[in-house]
């Protein structure tokens, strides 16, 4: 999905819901991945999933309708625990759901803990790279490998990062 698909798919997720719930209450969608970084023009890649972090209860089963992938909860210890403090909201506009990404520090946090090739890739370009908040981005490295990752893995992601600060700093 581009990003014109993928606000598609958000806006008829928005429209069953309003369908679905016609009170007052509003509802939130955490948009992480790939597609956060698609929706926030830092790469203009496809994607073939939306990945979401944490969303209200009420509309699980409409995000599992629409494949919009909640199974990325496993992977919370990639991501700092004040993420939701940098929360930026998605430009759509909508009447029952709100859709928030993480930031484009804890998305480079999130990559590098993750370590695949194209995860690196999604945060090498100059759209990710030129406008980082490099003195935010050392302290979320230190939060996620506080006590949240095993040895291996915080040995791993300080070694990612100490090439990626390298390479574009």
């Amino acid at each position: 999905m581009n990003k014109n698909e993928l606000l598609e798919r958000l806006k008829q997720l928005d429209s069953d819901m309003a369908l679905l719930d016609n009170s007052d209450n509003l509802y939130t969608c955490v948009i992480v991945g790939g597609s956060a970084l698609v929706l926030m023009d830092k790469i203009y890649r496809s994607t073939h999933d939306i990945d979401s972090i944490a969303s209200s209860e009420k509309i699980l089963p409409l995000l599992d309708a629409y494949g919009i992938n909640m199974n990325v909860k496993a992977y919370l210890t990639n991501f700092p625990e004040d993420y939701q403090d940098r929360l930026k909201p998605v430009a759509i506009e909508t009447t029952k759901v709100k859709y928030f990404t993480v930031s484009t520090e804890d998305l480079v946090v999130s990559k590098l803990c993750a370590g695949r090739d194209k995860d690196i890739e999604d945060v090498e370009g100059k759209e990710v790279t030129e406008h980082l908040d490099w003195d935010l981005l050392d302290r979320l490295i230190n939060d996620v490998c506080y006590g949240m990752l095993n040895e291996f893995d915080e040995n791993l992601l300080r070694m990612r990062y100490k090439d990626y600060k390298e390479r574009f700093q």
